[in-house]
């Protein structure tokens, strides 16, 4: 089992292996109350022992609980030193109290002790009914044989159960694994690795089902001539920076998208006309006034902005080709300008 899914099976395993030890404790607590009601409504020669003992195992398992106290070692020996009490003292209801602890301490050691833990229980069980035993009668070995079958069959049966929730939580592990590595392959087939702004294929998808929005189209100017008078590390800084612009000049609700080469798209959702084109000029200036060196050289950048507003009557192409259009229109006016589409 992968570190994650072991991660998932400890936690998911512990929780629900608490919740059920959490569970048989507060039963076995009312079922030593049972057992104390009993001795005083037909009280015997013992019924003052099996009060206090009953009042005594009821009281330290109920804090177990409410503490929430994994089970150990101790609680065993304390468990089973009172119930081999009542069991001695004659007390009604005891075998009940040995197969609750049993089922507890089989989650706790888990499947390969289940059977020394059965054992060592059902060995306290016999030996604190011989020693009560006045005479082997054939009604006392049935009796003893059937509660200790039942030691037997709740071993299998807690076994089983931590077999089946261990397969499960490793399912979910794995599930949750491949959730994950689908998630991180998602993220890497729709991000830019240069700038961390969602790429193309991202900007099809998110797009489509977005009804209203304005749209900005973004291009670094002379971004050509820039690599080739400077090189294409100092093109992929400026590409950097601005990606790192756009994603800090923008909403939380907006969307950036490196679009292709030095081609950024920005979709502001639910956004007037007037609302965008200022956001485009406060992009612009930002750039435009963003300081660029080159071997300590200061570099001259600046952006061209394309806009248009896409409503439920223009599909998206359409929305792009209308941004496109005004950004070759800035272009053509002399670049380091916002053009809305009319």
């Amino acid at each position: 089992m992968s570190a994650i899914n072991r991660g998932h099976a400890a936690s998911g395993w512990g929780d629900s292996a608490s919740q059920l030890q959490t569970i048989t404790r507060r039963i076995s607590g009312i079922s030593a109350v049972f057992t104390m009601v009993a001795a005083v409504l037909n009280p015997g020669p013992h019924w003052a022992s099996i009060v206090a003992l009953s009042l005594a195992y009821t009281l330290y398992n109920l804090i177990l609980s409410w503490r929430r106290s994994k089970p150990q070692l101790g609680e065993l020996a304390v468990n089973l030193i009172l119930c081999a009490g009542l069991t001695l003292a004659g007390a009604l209801y005891s075998n009940v109290l040995y197969h609750l602890l049993l089922i507890r301490m089989v989650l706790k050691v888990g499947r390969d002790r289940a059977m020394r833990m059965a054992t060592a229980i059902s060995l306290v069980y016999v030996a604190a009914n011989i020693i009560r035993a006045d005479a082997m009668a054939v009604a006392f070995l049935l009796e003893t044989i059937y509660n200790v079958i039942g030691f037997a069959v709740l071993s299998i049966t807690a076994v089983h159960m931590h077999n089946v929730m261990e397969t499960q939580l490793q399912h979910e592990g794995q599930i949750a694994e491949l959730k994950r590595q689908n998630a991180h392959h998602y993220a890497m087939a729709h991000t830019d690795g240069l700038t961390g702004l969602l790429n193309h294929r991202a900007y099809l998808e998110k797009t489509a089902d977005v009804a209203q929005y304005v749209l900005l189209i973004i291009d670094i100017d002379h971004f050509k001539k820039l690599n080739d008078a400077h090189g294409h590390l100092f093109g992929d800084q400026v590409l950097t920076t601005v990606g790192n612009i756009i994603k800090v000049g923008i909403r939380s609700k907006d969307l950036a998208f490196r679009y292709g080469g030095e081609e950024f798209a920005l979709v502001l959702p639910g956004t007037s006309l007037e609302l965008g084109l200022k956001i485009a000029e406060r992009l612009r200036y930002q750039v435009g006034n963003c300081e660029f060196f080159h071997n300590g050289d200061p570099v001259k950048i600046t952006i061209s902005i394309g806009v248009s507003c896409k409503n439920p009557s223009v599909a998206c192409q359409d929305a792009f080709r209308e941004a496109d259009n005004a950004l070759y229109r800035a272009k053509k006016q002399g670049r380091n300008r916002c053009v809305v589409f009319k």
